[in-house]
């Protein structure tokens, strides 16, 4: 990063200082105070193009955030787990949280680099290799069934195709079904697409993705099969 690109990045905190945090002095007030009570936990993709607070239009306090390579969720007990499920205990056993969203988008680049093959990312981007890894099988699954589509349909469409898998593994950490068994906890899969800015939720009932209004109400218009 240049010292140009630096400075820029300095001058917008000075906006933010003189701007926005005096306007919300009494929000940040009782966020210094002690108040840390976000409503839910949001599991997304750490490209820079997806910024949940800023698709949420949420505020400081509002939501826990772990950002990281696609999105995905590993397995509890996995020896790369630990980063991710010290996170979700902690926001539902400590934080209290009501709900844990895993939030995927379109053009993903750690996606991409499955279609693009893992294998090849091992000699200089060891530690990406083996995070990718939990999701090969699913990369393997999808491009056995769509074995004519081009790499860029196939990202598509594993967008969408990843976010249900999440949602299984994180069934498989103890603080998730304790909160769930006692009715404390909702789970949300959804994909954000970068064309339109809209969201897509997932439906596990019927196995679908379907268009969320702006109100946040899902589409009245048939919802649709991943990614189509």
């Amino acid at each position: 990063m240049s010292d140009t690109q630096v400075q820029k990045l300095l001058l917008g905190h000075g906006h933010f200082k003189r701007d926005y945090f005096r306007s919300e002095a009494d929000l940040f007030a009782s966020l210094a105070g002690g108040v840390h009570e976000p409503k839910a936990l949001v599991i997304s993709c750490c490209d820079a193009r997806v910024v949940p607070d800023v698709i949420l239009q949420a505020d400081p306090g509002d939501l826990f955030v772990v950002r990281n390579i696609a999105a995905l969720i590993p397995p509890y007990g996995k020896g790369h787990h630990r980063a991710v499920g010290a996170a979700i205990e902690y926001a539902i056993m400590g934080l209290k949280v009501q709900h844990v969203i895993v939030c995927g988008h379109t053009q993903c680049g750690g996606l991409r680099a499955l279609a693009d093959g893992p294998v090849r990312l091992a000699a200089h981007m060891p530690s990406l290799a083996e995070w990718l890894a939990d999701a090969e099988d699913l990369y393997a699954k999808v491009r056995t069934t769509m074995k004519d589509a081009s790499d860029d349909e196939l990202v598509s469409h594993l967008a969408y195709e990843s976010v249900p898998v999440q949602l299984e593994n994180l069934l498989t950490y103890p603080a998730v079904n304790w909160a769930l068994e006692r009715g404390r906890l909702e789970l949300h899969g959804w994909v954000y697409d970068l064309n339109t800015g809209g969201l897509k939720a997932y439906q596990p009932d019927n196995n679908v993705f379907v268009e969320l209004e702006d109100d946040g109400r899902p589409s009245l218009m048939a919802p649709s099969p991943f990614g189509e």
